[in-house]
């Protein structure tokens, strides 16, 4: 593929109102056509999520949006000539206003990933018996997942998608050791995936990447692709680091990559890529109209609050008797005026109970609409399992739906980890023969004692197996293998149990030999 057709992605997009209901009408004796429907969208690209991420970005700063207030005031000045006539001056003041961003999409985003992510990712055999052997390689492989870090791996490729709509992590073998990167939007990398178009399957995968100088000009872009079997790297100079090579193979068409060093294999049976999209965008992409509308309705609160919220005063008086002293604030420090004169304040006007509302409505609709819960005030102690699901249903539910969507790039995890760790462990078959179920535990607060009492009643009432319930509880308080330390006590106990056992026999047994011999050595004595 030429370097133009390998930077080539899918846009995000919005659909517009366009055509709604407009088509048209038809007589129900008439045979109806179908009629022709073109959708019209509003592309989003992956730099408004990050603008729309920090509030420094919102649009609520930006004046063409939401524009300052400019006042025109008429000024007489003199020209000096000790008359009164002078020269009329118009003057144009910008009046700011005050604008207030808040950071509903990182709350959000926080909120989405706990309960995606709270949970580690849960592994069962899939085998009703399993072999000793295939016992060790299960633990050997969570052991292995565990230290290499995919748990924090995943958490990256799931808080890149709910940032910025996409993400990727690339796995490499390092002198036969397993490594795993992690690519995003948000540290300067964008990703171009290409898929077959018949079995769905990544068949090339590219990032590209720009470096920097010191004044923070872009000189030169990077470009990687991994194949099914290679990894090839490619360098145009861009900007200040454009040379007059690139300049002059730009004028024939070309593209202006060169490739840097040879093609390196990067061992693997396929493209080293685990990448997730999500089409929406970014997680928060449901609210964020009611997020802009939130920012307005509260900043021209805030402008009316700064107009009229401070009390008026209203000076009553005949000529030029009043005498107001400020201080360096201009706060009214002492106040002189005549007996007739009369001074008061105008109270000031409050926010009316309309306006009020649409804030906490929309305030209300942004968590509603991502499915976020803002937690409630518990006036008791500690909530069964079943009200705390309740109470965080649409927070669960939305997880629910992640985990599913989410199971098609976990799926691609596990198998290059896999193949990876068992180059790096020489267990490459032992692994790949693993009959693994793995999928996505959805995370809600619960009570870590009801579960705990929950999973030894089980066990008691003979409908959960020991084994079982210490793997469930290792995310809680017990560790990996408890089962194995469960049986080696045991076995250690049994061990002491008999020792006590046969020690107390022997020592019945001498002391029975003792009183033996000495009932025989009495008998044997004759009187003298």
């Amino acid at each position: 593929m030429k370097k133009r057709e390998i930077k080539a992605k899918r846009p995000w997009k919005r659909i517009r109102p366009s055509g709604y209901i407009s088509h048209g009408r038809f007589s129900s004796i008439e045979e109806p056509l179908m009629p022709s429907d073109n959708m019209e969208f509003e592309t989003v690209t992956q730099a408004d999520f990050m603008r729309e991420y920090y509030p420094t970005g919102h649009a609520i700063n930006d004046p063409a949006f939401y524009p300052d207030i400019y006042r025109e005031e008429e000024e007489t000045v003199y020209d000096g000539n000790g008359d009164d006539t002078g020269k009329k001056i118009r003057r144009i003041y910008k009046e700011l206003v005050p604008r207030y961003a808040f950071a509903f999409q990182q709350i959000i985003t926080i909120k989405q990933l706990v309960h995606l992510c709270g949970n580690d990712i849960q592994f069962e055999l899939g085998e009703a018996r399993p072999t000793d052997e295939k016992q060790e390689k299960f633990l050997s492989f969570r052991e292995g997942w565990i230290n290499k870090g995919m748990e924090v791996e995943f958490y990256k490729l799931a808080s890149s998608v709910k940032k910025t709509g996409d993400g990727a992590l690339v796995f490499y073998l390092s002198d036969s050791v397993l490594g795993c990167k992690s690519l995003s939007y948000m540290n300067g990398d964008t990703l171009y995936p290409h898929y077959d178009s018949i079995t769905g399957e990544l068949t090339l995968f590219a990032r590209s990447y720009y470096d920097y100088d010191d004044e923070g000009n872009t000189t030169s872009e990077w470009l990687e692709v991994w194949d099914k079997k290679y990894m090839y790297r490619y360098k145009k100079g861009v900007g200040k680091g454009r040379t007059v090579y690139d300049v002059v193979i730009g004028i024939f068409g070309l593209d202006g990559y060169v490739q840097v060093g040879e093609k390196k294999p990067h061992g693997f049976q396929r493209v080293p890529v685990a990448y997730k999209r999500d089409e929406e965008g970014a997680c928060w992409s449901p609210s964020q109209g009611s997020i802009d509308g939130y920012e307005m309705s509260f900043s021209q609160m805030a402008h009316n609050n700064q107009a009229f919220g401070e009390p008026i005063l209203i000076l009553q008086s005949e000529g030029d008797s009043v005498d107001i002293q400020h201080d360096l604030n201009g706060t009214i420090k002492t106040l002189s005026m005549g007996t007739d004169d009369k001074a008061s304040y105008l109270s000031s006007q409050s926010a009316s109970e309309s306006y009020m509302k649409q804030i906490d409505t929309l305030y209300k609709m942004i968590y509603e609409q991502s499915f976020s819960v803002i937690p409630p005030e518990l006036k008791a102690g500690d909530l069964p399992a079943a009200a705390l699901k309740i109470l965080y249903s649409p927070a669960y539910e939305k997880a629910m739906i992640d985990a599913a969507e989410y199971q098609d790039v976990l799926k691609e995890m596990v198998k290059l980890f896999a193949f990876g760790y068992g180059v790096e462990t020489e267990n490459t078959i032992a692994f790949g023969n693993l009959n693994m179920r793995y999928y996505i535990e959805p995370y809600v607060h619960i009570n870590n004692s009801a579960v705990v009492a929950d999973l030894a009643s089980a066990v008691q009432n003979g409908f959960m197996s020991v084994q079982t319930a210490a793997e469930k509880l290792e995310t809680i308080y017990t560790t990996n293998a408890e089962y194995d330390r469960i049986l080696k006590e045991n076995k250690e106990n049994r061990e002491a149990a008999l020792a006590d056992e046969i020690a107390k026999k022997k020592a019945t047994l001498l002391a029975s030999a003792k009183n033996n011999s000495s009932t025989s050595g009495k008998q044997n004595i004759k009187p003298s």
